[in-house]
């Protein structure tokens, strides 16, 4: 059956139940990273911001709490330059290598793109540098591009009447001593009066700022020498007009310029800057009603005037600062002349006295790069790395307890990759790569609070992690390194003397010793293990010494593909499943024999459902061409269900676990720009796959069970050799060779009753504990 046929079959079946779906958004609003905070102009204590790649978000309460507006369909883009466009529109640029790049109008009623400006110098892999529309019009427009022309930087700047139909070159870098623009700015009175900050360039000649009175034909220069960025124009005087030097590098003072006649003359304002750094004048802003409120952005100072620019008041603020440098955007509050909203290199910050103090301003969109999820009896838990540190939600109180945060400032933070123990509660592992100052392994008992180092690596990322399910005092850890990689057996019973073995794998080639992407042990012999790697599927017997491939049926090229992930279905020992670069294969005879269930998707993670047999579910992450997705099945692969990019609010994702409770999937990715956002599947319709395979001739009952259970055979073929139970996460929690067992003692919940027979055959049911 194609992968078409099987999705639209299940999209008819479930339709009315996998459409229902909720997003949240889990991660801690500590960190939250907006930029471009943006007021808008009639709606009091409502503004808007965007993350940083390619979402838009906005607030009704002034800051306080933030939801998303708008999805921009690549994942891959990032949005620039959020700006207002009149009362009812935001315009934004694009940058991503080409593909999108451009200049864009937003419709704030519909929530869509109303027009697209592309480039008009595709050919130069060129990105929007800056932009400025004429007033409120949607046909002048000024685009300020940038390239690279092998190692040389080039400056593109057009100029269209015509909504981008037709375009006019008016600045050439190559024509112009190579100096390139830093921004760029209509008149607010005239489409044909265009104003250029220059910026630096390979000769003597640097800066200035140039204007033209004829759509860009011919400039004039003023202030030459001094290189510009900020412009700012008087909304009540358009000849009013504010200018800051930029970066510099010492070649000039750092300065404020005023022109009372639309820039034909200019007088330095006097302030006395703070000499730090890059010395930076970023942002300059008018309040839009009552213009005797200025704000001047500065890369570790703040300087307001509430005069119009009489007077001035700087706040400086100390190298190292972890609540503002480099301030990129202000934006005040039309309803309030003293409420200001700040975008900086930081942490958005809002201020109630016109930028005097500030206090940050909270949202839980963010960089997350791992997530995990653990379920112990009724207590959810929810792992995620992110700002250099590890954090852990208890779901079920709320309580976020955030641990070793790095500072904001901080050049290199770790990235945490953490995987919650499914057996033991509160016992989390953190693989935390500082990439060339090496790595380290680490193991807390106390959801993240403390850690012990296991291990110190040079690997570039953990592959995979996994608990043995007879001693959960051993794991087994893939690390990769490059295209090599290396198996681990680490016993940290004794935490005084941890016991490290590599295991040697299969098949090593000149490239390295290859990656291990799926550990499996099996619950009933700690020496069988099973491994993927490369594009096979291999069982080993006495614990790693020797190994046998098990690939029939397994058709995927050696020259082309790879096995990015396996798992073990917890309740049936018997059931793999393996995602590969070209589909999903699955075994019901420990890889004996394979069967492809999903073809042509390339899916680098799976996950069983611990409570539902037939249930699974496929992450595929963001890669170069493909955005992140998901597929599911309630059936064992027969038929799946696709939530696609647009569902998935077109996120940037390269981790994701998942709860199953009930008919309930919750989903958990960790995002590059919307921190850590939940997907929930509601309302499956399970029931239609029988857990129970049909040549099982094991029954267990009653089922549910209090406290005494029984096993029984079908027929006579088969002798009950002995019984062991499982917990849904692997764990041997009782053994018996009676066909009677008491299981009062154990605890309510869903377990896996094993039975061996005395041909050492073995089967598998669902028991429910009461």
């Amino acid at each position: 059956m194609s992968i078409m046929k099987k999705i639209t079959i299940a999209l008819l079946l479930l339709l009315s139940y996998a459409s229902q779906a909720q997003i949240s958004y889990e991660a801690s609003t500590n960190f939250g990273k907006l930029e471009d905070l943006t007021y808008d102009a009639a709606v009091q204590n409502k503004m808007y911001a965007r993350t940083q790649g390619n979402h838009i978000i906005v607030s009704v309460d002034n800051g306080l709490t933030w939801n998303l507006k708008y999805s921009f369909p690549n994942p891959s883009a990032q949005m620039k330059d959020l700006r207002l466009h009149g009362q009812t529109n935001l315009s934004f640029s694009v940058v991503n290598s080409g593909e999108n790049d451009g200049v864009y109008l937003f419709d704030l009623t519909t929530n869509a793109i109303i027009h697209f400006y592309a480039l008009p110098n595709p050919q130069d892999n060129a990105q929007v540098a800056s932009y400025s529309f004429y007033g409120t019009s949607e046909t002048d427009l000024v685009v300020h591009t940038s390239y690279l022309e092998g190692l040389v930087a080039r400056t593109k700047v057009f100029h269209t009447k015509s909504s981008g139909s037709t375009w006019n070159l008016i600045y050439f870098s190559v024509d112009h001593d190579d100096i390139h623009i830093d921004n760029v700015a209509f008149s607010p009175v005239s489409s044909s009066k265009i104003y250029m900050g220059r910026s630096l360039g390979p000769n003597e000649a640097i800066g200035g700022l140039l204007i033209s009175e004829n759509y860009g034909q011919t400039w004039t220069e003023k202030l030459p020498g001094f290189t510009f960025s900020a412009i700012a124009f008087n909304p009540l005087n358009s000849d009013d007009m504010l200018i800051g030097t930029s970066i510099g590098f010492g070649a000039h003072p750092e300065r404020l310029y005023r022109s009372t006649d639309a820039g034909e003359t200019w007088t330095q304002v006097p302030i006395t800057w703070t000499d730090q750094t890059l010395n930076s004048i970023n942002k300059i802003t008018f309040h839009p009603t009552n213009p005797n409120h200025i704000i001047i952005l500065e890369e570790n100072e703040i300087v307001k005037s509430s005069d119009g620019g009489l007077t001035w008041n700087n706040i400086a603020y100390p190298q190292g600062s972890t609540s503002y440098y480099y301030g990129l955007n202000a934006s005040y509050n039309p309803f309030n002349q003293n409420q200001v909203a700040i975008a900086t290199d930081l942490f958005p910050q809002f201020s109630n006295d016109g930028g005097t103090t500030l206090t940050q301003v909270k949202a839980p969109f963010y960089n997350v790069v791992s997530v995990s999820h653990a379920k112990y009896q009724s207590a959810k838990h929810l792992y995620y790395g992110s700002q250099g540190g590890r954090l852990h939600k208890n779901l079920t109180s709320g309580v976020t307890s955030i641990y070793d945060i790095e500072p904001p400032t901080s050049f290199n933070p770790k990235r945490n990759y953490m995987v919650a123990d499914p057996v033991v509660a509160g016992r989390v592992f953190t693989y935390a790569s500082m990439g060339f100052f090496g790595s380290s392994l680490i193991m807390s008992t106390d959801y993240g609070a403390t850690a012990t180092v296991l291990m110190d690596a040079f690997a570039d990322d953990m592959q995979e992690l996994i608990v043995d399910p007879i001693n959960p005092n051993i794991i087994y850890v893939s690390l990769r390194s490059g295209e090599g990689g290396n198996l681990y057996k680490i016993n940290f019973a004794n935490p005084e003397e941890i016991i490290t073995e590599e295991i040697t794998t299969p098949e090593t080639s000149e490239f390295g010793d290859g990656v291990i992407t799926g550990i499996s042990v099996s619950a009933s012999n700690t020496n069988e293990i099973f491994i993927v790697k490369g594009t096979k599927f291999f069982k080993s017997t006495d614990g790693g010494v020797t190994w046998v491939e098990k690939i029939n049926g397994l058709t995927i090229s050696p020259d082309a593909d790879l096995i990015w992930d396996m798992a073990r279905n917890p309740l049936d020992a018997n059931h793999f499943i393996v995602t590969t670069s070209s589909g999903i294969f699955a075994t019901s005879d420990a890889g004996e024999n394979w069967t492809v269930i999903l073809q042509g998707v390339d899916a680098k993670r799976i996950k069983y459902s611990p409570v539902n047999n037939g249930v699974m579910l496929a992450s595929v992450h963001s890669a170069l061409g493909i955005d992140a997705s998901i597929y599911y099945t309630i059936d064992g692969g027969a038929n799946w269900t696709y939530i696609s990019p647009q569902q998935l609010n077109y996120v940037q994702s390269f981790s994701m676990d998942y709860d199953f409770y009930g008919s309930t999937i919750n989903a958990y990715l960790a995002t590059t720009d919307l921190g850590v956002m939940k997907y929930q599947i509601l309302n499956l319709p399970l029931g239609i796959h029988n857990p129970e395979l049909a040549h099982n001739p094991i029954f267990i009952y009653p089922n549910p069970a209090n406290d005494i259970l029984n096993i029984g055979v079908s027929g006579n073929q088969f002798e009950i050799k002995n019984t062991a139970i499982y917990s849904i996460t692997g764990q041997k929690v009782m053994e018996s060779t009676s066909n009677s067992i008491n299981i009062s003692k154990l605890s309510s919940g869903i377990y896996i009753v094993n039975v061996t027979t005395q041909n050492d055959k073995q089967f598998s049911q669902k028991l429910v504990k009461n």
